[in-house]
């Protein structure tokens, strides 16, 4: 396994650490108090320096500090995005930034569709946002709804939603919104999804790797419910 991985692994389990010992704390109304770690940092052998706090005898260390240091970047957008391939830099790189006006020129598209056959255009919601990119992040090439809906309720959106999916190789960057919301145009049973008439918002994913992109789509319709929410 990596450095990279490992010192990955070991932050995830800080964190899931205090996650699972909030509940218990909170019951037995425990106050938690945070001092300065004095304990060193070895990477590979060699002492490193990073700021750290004790917190119930365990060491807790900011993940953008375990990134400058190990090199991979670490940045927040709507959630908290790692790129293992990339320098640390604490923001999103090129391709991220690329990707995120694609996901906004998707969204604009589908307001065209929509408009175009009578429909009002669907704001766009960060929570069905943060949903589908979770989604697209995951690289399938067919729906799981369960997952789906599992996303959404997680990003906090309480009602229920339609999704499309396409996935494809060979498009420019420049050329990824319009093959996508083609795709949907084509497909009749995703053309009625984008053409909900009770939908009032949307959220857009999209991940490309290794010459595949990856988009989803979710369009929010709060006279639906979510089954798993």
């Amino acid at each position: 396994m990596s450095r990279k991985k490992n010192i990955l692994m070991a932050s995830a389990c800080i964190v899931l650490g205090m996650a699972l010992a909030g509940p218990a704390a909170h019951a037995a109304e425990e106050v938690l108090t945070a001092v300065r770690s004095t304990h060193q940092f070895y990477l590979d052998g060699e002492q490193i320096q990073l700021e750290a706090y004790l917190i119930n005898g365990n060491n807790y260390v900011k993940l953008a500090d375990v990134g400058e240091a190990l090199d991979f970047n670490v940045y927040w957008d709507d959630a908290v995005r790692i790129e293992s391939g990339a320098p640390y830099t604490g923001r999103a790189s090129e391709q991220a930034s690329d990707l995120e006006q694609t996901r906004q020129d998707i969204a604009a598209l589908v307001n065209q569709v929509r408009r175009e056959h009578g429909l009002p255009e669907l704001a766009v919601d960060q929570r069905l946002m943060t949903a589908a990119q979770e989604l697209s992040g995951r690289k399938y090439t067919w729906h799981h709804n369960q997952e789906e809906c599992e996303a959404v309720a997680r990003a906090g959106y309480p009602y229920g939603f339609r999704s499309n999916l396409t996935v494809f190789t060979g498009a420019a960057a420049s050329d990824i919104a319009q093959q996508a919301v083609e795709n949907w145009v084509n497909s009749p049973g995703h053309l009625q999804a984008m053409l909900t008439p009770n939908a009032d918002s949307l959220g857009v994913g999209v991940t490309v790797e290794q010459g595949v992109t990856y988009c989803c789509l979710f369009l929010g319709d709060p006279t639906t419910y979510n089954p798993y929410g």
